[in-house]
């Protein structure tokens, strides 16, 4: 059974911070490359501090938060948790990859060659990480 004692509750608080963690990152980087605008990003930052606040609130009352009767196991609540966070930390890759397509696309149409390569080298890099998470 999930969360039948105070080290599962704050086994799920922990995975939930990961994924706070993992939000905050991807945000910070769509406001870098310019993917989103600043009401998206508050309202995103605003998100993250809120599943922030709920897994802090699992941490204090993790005697009070055990449940009874939850037929899941933990290991399954668990592993949707992370598998949200691995598919974040996904998307943000394959969000930086078209981003550097759009960066290689300016640089060819301005024809700098230094400009060019450097952002050719961006794509390259990736296209191995994606990989290498596909593989």
């Amino acid at each position: 059974m999930a969360l039948a004692n105070e080290m599962e509750v704050e086994a799920l608080a922990q995975s939930l911070t990961e994924c706070a963690d993992a939000v905050h990152e991807r945000i910070k980087a769509a406001i870098k490359h310019r993917e989103i605008e600043r009401d998206q990003a508050q309202a995103m930052f605003q998100e993250e501090n809120l599943l922030r606040q709920r897994a802090n609130g699992l941490y204090i009352d993790a005697a009070k938060s055990v449940v009874e009767g939850l037929t899941e196991p933990q290991e399954g609540l668990l592993a949707a948790v992370n598998k949200a966070r691995e598919q974040i930390e996904e998307i943000a890759r394959f969000i930086d990859l078209v981003t550097d397509l759009a960066v290689l696309a300016a640089a060819v149409s301005a024809g700098k060659p230094a400009p060019i390569l450097a952002a050719l080298k961006e794509v390259k890099d990736g296209v191995d990480d994606v990989n290498s998470q596909v593989a």
